[in-house]
């Protein structure tokens, strides 16, 4: 997932984010943290989140298991890379929200950059 949240982040330091997904039919709300692993996180950052489609789940490793339909998501800045805690005190602000559809379908995208003549294929797997 490629975001650009360091421009709304107020934190100093090193900022981690607590994503919460909520189902739009079950209005049920999954909370995770994942890795940021942005080349360039002055620029932006991309985060490495795997649906798993099983119950295994690491919620502080960005493994989380959605089932398919339609997502809320809501992206608060926290001082915590372990976090899954929405009501815990190092949870600061909301600087992102959205809405993301989870498929059963794996894809992958690719993204011609014209500008910097290079091509970057990022794989749904």
């Amino acid at each position: 997932m490629v975001l650009t949240l360091k421009e709304k982040a107020t934190l100093t330091g090193g900022t981690s984010y607590l994503f919460g997904f909520k189902n739009s039919d079950t209005n049920i709300t999954k909370y995770f943290t994942a890795p940021n692993v942005s080349t360039a996180q002055t620029r932006y950052d991309c985060f490495s989140i795997t649906e798993t489609g099983s119950t295994f789940q690491n919620l502080t490793g960005g493994t989380v298991n959605l089932t398919e339909g339609y997502y809320d998501y809501s992206i608060f800045q926290q001082n915590s890379a372990t976090n899954i805690s929405p009501s815990f005190s190092g949870v600061t602000t909301l600087v992102e929200t959205g809405k993301v559809l989870v498929s059963g379908s794996v894809e992958t995208i690719i993204f011609d950059d014209d500008d910097a003549e290079q091509t970057y294929i990022i794989d749904g797997e």
